[in-house]
């Protein structure tokens, strides 16, 4: 593909793009803080929970406090 199909293609992905954004907050109206809110802080709790079995599986232990030496 030459250089103006990518950018013509990168143009249309960004219209698509900036498109879905201001359709999701036109239609969640005043809730879509607190919903993207609830969203994010689940997955970030699942993300750690993620990364604590991650250390459990490499033998360290997760609960452990790093002295500040």
């Amino acid at each position: 593909m030459n250089w103006i199909g990518d950018r013509i293609a990168l143009l249309a992905v960004g219209v698509v793009c900036a498109s879905a954004a201001w359709a999701i907050l036109y239609y969640s109206g005043k809730w879509f803080f607190p919903a993207a809110t609830v969203i994010g802080v689940l997955l970030l709790y699942r993300d750690n929970q993620r990364l604590r079995t991650l250390l459990k599986g490499h033998g360290i232990d997760p609960k452990r406090r790093l002295s500040g030496d």
